[in-house]
Protein backbone atom coordinates (compact mmCIF):
# COMPACT_ATOMS: atom_id res chain seq x y z
CA UNK A 1 0.00 0.00 0.00
CA UNK A 2 2.75 2.49 1.19
CA UNK A 3 4.98 1.51 -2.55
CA UNK A 4 1.04 2.36 -4.26
CA UNK A 5 1.16 5.55 -2.81
CA UNK A 6 4.70 6.70 -2.97
CA UNK A 7 4.40 5.33 -7.10
CA UNK A 8 1.51 7.81 -7.56
CA UNK A 9 2.49 10.56 -5.94
CA UNK A 10 6.04 10.43 -8.26
CA UNK A 11 3.77 10.20 -10.80
CA UNK A 12 1.88 13.41 -10.20
CA UNK A 13 5.22 14.99 -10.00
CA UNK A 14 5.17 18.24 -12.90
CA UNK A 15 6.54 16.97 -15.95
CA UNK A 16 6.70 19.99 -18.14
CA UNK A 17 9.84 19.81 -19.62
CA UNK A 18 10.39 23.64 -20.36
CA UNK A 19 13.66 25.20 -18.85
CA UNK A 20 13.49 27.64 -15.85
CA UNK A 21 15.46 29.15 -13.32
CA UNK A 22 15.15 26.74 -10.92
CA UNK A 23 16.64 23.92 -13.58
CA UNK A 24 20.17 26.42 -14.60
CA UNK A 25 22.74 25.27 -12.05
CA UNK A 26 23.75 28.72 -10.39
CA UNK A 27 27.58 28.07 -10.99
CA UNK A 28 26.40 28.57 -14.88
CA UNK A 29 24.74 31.64 -15.02
CA UNK A 30 26.91 34.97 -14.79
CA UNK A 31 27.96 35.99 -11.39
CA UNK A 32 28.57 40.11 -11.35
CA UNK A 33 31.92 41.36 -11.31
CA UNK A 34 33.73 44.56 -11.41
CA UNK A 35 35.11 45.15 -15.12
CA UNK A 36 39.30 44.66 -15.06
CA UNK A 37 41.21 47.72 -14.93
CA UNK A 38 42.57 47.52 -18.62
CA UNK A 39 38.67 48.29 -20.17
CA UNK A 40 37.99 51.11 -22.15
CA UNK A 41 35.19 52.61 -22.96
CA UNK A 42 33.44 52.34 -26.56
CA UNK A 43 34.31 55.93 -27.70
CA UNK A 44 37.86 55.45 -26.91
CA UNK A 45 38.40 52.02 -28.81
CA UNK A 46 36.46 53.93 -31.30
CA UNK A 47 39.18 56.31 -31.73
CA UNK A 48 42.23 53.73 -31.51
CA UNK A 49 40.34 51.92 -34.46
CA UNK A 50 39.92 55.01 -36.49
CA UNK A 51 43.60 56.11 -35.68
CA UNK A 52 44.65 52.47 -36.95
CA UNK A 53 42.27 53.03 -40.30
CA UNK A 54 43.76 56.68 -40.99
CA UNK A 55 47.49 55.71 -40.31
CA UNK A 56 48.22 52.04 -41.07
CA UNK A 57 44.84 50.61 -42.65
CA UNK A 58 45.26 53.20 -45.97
CA UNK A 59 48.83 52.38 -46.57
CA UNK A 60 48.77 48.74 -45.98
CA UNK A 61 45.72 48.58 -48.40
CA UNK A 62 47.67 50.52 -50.87
CA UNK A 63 50.69 48.14 -50.93
CA UNK A 64 48.77 45.32 -51.02
CA UNK A 65 46.08 46.62 -53.44
CA UNK A 66 43.26 44.75 -51.54
CA UNK A 67 40.63 45.71 -48.60
CA UNK A 68 42.41 43.66 -45.85
CA UNK A 69 40.85 42.57 -43.00
CA UNK A 70 41.44 44.59 -39.92
CA UNK A 71 39.00 42.91 -37.34
CA UNK A 72 38.32 39.75 -35.96
CA UNK A 73 35.39 37.92 -34.01
CA UNK A 74 36.14 34.90 -31.22
CA UNK A 75 33.69 33.11 -29.97
CA UNK A 76 33.35 33.86 -26.43
CA UNK A 77 32.90 30.06 -25.22
CA UNK A 78 35.64 28.62 -27.24
CA UNK A 79 37.99 31.40 -25.92
CA UNK A 80 36.99 30.38 -22.13
CA UNK A 81 37.80 26.60 -23.27
CA UNK A 82 41.04 27.70 -24.87
CA UNK A 83 42.05 29.86 -21.46
CA UNK A 84 40.89 26.98 -19.74
CA UNK A 85 43.30 24.56 -21.77
CA UNK A 86 46.21 26.76 -21.46
CA UNK A 87 45.65 27.44 -17.28
CA UNK A 88 45.89 23.03 -17.70
CA UNK A 89 48.84 22.94 -19.97
CA UNK A 90 50.83 25.13 -18.28
CA UNK A 91 49.78 23.82 -14.85
CA UNK A 92 51.57 20.39 -16.44
CA UNK A 93 54.24 22.13 -17.65
CA UNK A 94 55.22 23.61 -14.66
CA UNK A 95 54.49 27.74 -15.75
CA UNK A 96 53.42 30.52 -13.15
CA UNK A 97 52.31 34.50 -14.22
CA UNK A 98 50.23 33.02 -17.38
CA UNK A 99 49.12 35.51 -19.80
CA UNK A 100 48.41 35.63 -23.63
CA UNK A 101 50.03 37.48 -26.23
CA UNK A 102 48.04 38.54 -29.65
CA UNK A 103 50.15 39.19 -32.82
CA UNK A 104 49.29 40.10 -36.15
CA UNK A 105 49.68 37.78 -39.30
CA UNK A 106 49.04 37.44 -42.56
CA UNK A 107 48.19 33.79 -44.26
CA UNK A 108 50.72 33.13 -47.36
CA UNK A 109 48.84 33.35 -50.61
CA UNK A 110 48.64 29.94 -50.73
CA UNK A 111 45.26 28.48 -51.53
CA UNK A 112 45.42 25.46 -48.45
CA UNK A 113 45.07 28.32 -46.09
CA UNK A 114 41.80 29.83 -44.76
CA UNK A 115 42.09 33.01 -46.30
CA UNK A 116 44.78 33.59 -48.82
CA UNK A 117 46.44 36.61 -48.37
CA UNK A 118 44.65 38.20 -45.55
CA UNK A 119 45.83 39.38 -42.06
CA UNK A 120 44.97 37.60 -39.32
CA UNK A 121 45.68 37.93 -35.37
CA UNK A 122 46.67 34.53 -33.51
CA UNK A 123 46.83 34.35 -29.75
CA UNK A 124 50.27 32.63 -28.38
CA UNK A 125 50.22 31.64 -23.76
CA UNK A 126 52.71 33.16 -21.88
CA UNK A 127 54.42 32.35 -18.69
CA UNK A 128 57.05 32.14 -16.56
CA UNK A 129 58.54 28.28 -15.42
CA UNK A 130 58.11 28.04 -11.91
CA UNK A 131 60.80 28.31 -9.53
CA UNK A 132 61.73 24.94 -7.72
CA UNK A 133 62.36 25.17 -4.21
CA UNK A 134 65.13 23.04 -3.32
CA UNK A 135 65.07 21.40 0.87
CA UNK A 136 64.35 23.75 3.37
CA UNK A 137 65.92 26.75 1.14
CA UNK A 138 63.62 29.13 0.46
CA UNK A 139 62.87 30.82 -2.75
CA UNK A 140 61.12 32.76 -4.39
CA UNK A 141 60.23 34.02 -7.80
CA UNK A 142 60.82 37.97 -9.08
CA UNK A 143 59.75 38.87 -12.79
CA UNK A 144 62.77 40.29 -14.36
CA UNK A 145 60.50 42.36 -16.79
CA UNK A 146 56.77 42.84 -16.69
CA UNK A 147 55.89 40.52 -20.15
CA UNK A 148 56.43 36.87 -19.87
CA UNK A 149 58.06 34.56 -22.35
CA UNK A 150 55.87 32.53 -25.02
CA UNK A 151 55.56 28.78 -24.14
CA UNK A 152 56.01 26.87 -27.15
CA UNK A 153 54.83 23.50 -25.69
CA UNK A 154 50.86 24.82 -25.95
CA UNK A 155 49.49 25.46 -28.78
CA UNK A 156 48.33 28.91 -29.93
CA UNK A 157 44.76 30.24 -31.22
CA UNK A 158 43.58 31.21 -34.64
CA UNK A 159 40.78 30.83 -36.89
CA UNK A 160 38.21 33.40 -35.57
CA UNK A 161 35.90 35.15 -38.45
CA UNK A 162 37.42 37.94 -40.09
CA UNK A 163 35.69 40.69 -41.15
CA UNK A 164 35.44 41.26 -44.91
CA UNK A 165 34.99 44.01 -45.81
CA UNK A 166 36.01 44.81 -42.50
CA UNK A 167 32.85 46.20 -39.45
CA UNK A 168 33.19 50.07 -38.84
CA UNK A 169 33.33 50.79 -35.26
Amino acid sequence: MILVLLLSLTSCKDNNNTPNDRDTPEEEKPKPTKPPKQTIDYKYAKTLEEEFVNTRYKAINKVLNIDDTREFWFDLEELKKYIAYVEYEADRLGYENLGIRIYNGAYPNDKKFPDPGFSTVFLVPTGDIKPKSKGSILTFSMPLSPESNNITDIQSYNYGQAGRPPKKM
